[in-house]
């Protein structure tokens, strides 16, 4: 075998495993998908932890952006039981595979696994109304599209007046949404509930104490 020969062989032979290597993965771009219309969700507030069903097969209409804009018209479905907390701030560890699954475009999916659920807002009057939110993280990938598994989060909403069932909204976002901050409102009436404890204090009686 000549040198040239030599030479187009070896161009061959380095062509074929390139094109047979996988594409290296890569993050999600930035990016949001909205849950248009979410089915009527099962939740249970009177165990401990409370439970948020998804029931498996059920499906919904989502809208993307950014990243996830190829997603929007497709559809997508919960599936699972999570767990939460009935206490405002509180964060629960939370391992659940595939929670959150929902068509890329080509008639794959994105894959949304959740490691932590942490209630951002409750509140529950029996029989009057019930209302609380969610912050899962988590990650998102999706093999096919070539793209690793992406630090991801999963804002969820419920709402329930008498005894309807639940409505319920969500957003997932790369990279995580910002954690809510307190309105100025609640910080004033947090400063001003230190201030009173700190009168009460400074007007507390003192009290003395003499040795005969």
């Amino acid at each position: 075998m000549n040198m040239m020969s030599r030479f187009v062989t070896g161009g061959l032979l380095a062509a074929a495993v390139f094109a047979t290597a996988p594409a290296q993965a890569t993050q999600i771009p930035n990016g949001t998908v909205s849950i248009v219309g979410l089915f009527n969700p099962a939740v249970n507030l009177g165990t401990t932890p409370n439970t948020f069903t998804a029931v498996s097969g059920t499906t919904f209409e989502i809208s993307g952006t950014g990243g996830f804009a190829g997603a929007t018209g497709g559809l997508g479905a919960l599936n699972g039981v999570l767990g939460f907390s009935n206490v405002a701030g509180t964060t629960l560890s939370e391992t659940l595979a595939n929670f959150f699954t929902f068509n890329d475009g080509t008639f794959h999916n994105f894959q949304f696994s959740v490691s932590s659920v942490k209630t951002l807002t409750y509140s529950n009057i029996p029989g009057v109304s019930s209302s609380f939110s969610l912050y899962l993280l988590g990650s998102t990938l999706d093999t096919f599209l070539g793209y690793a598994s992406t630090p991801t989060s999963l804002t969820l909403s419920f709402n329930s007046t008498g005894g309807s069932a639940y409505s319920a909204s969500a957003t997932l976002a790369v990279p995580p949404a910002p954690l809510p901050t307190p309105e100025p409102a609640t910080w004033a009436m947090t400063l001003i509930g230190f201030g009173a404890m700190g009168a009460m204090m400074r007007r507390r009686p003192q009290t003395s104490v003499s040795f005969a």
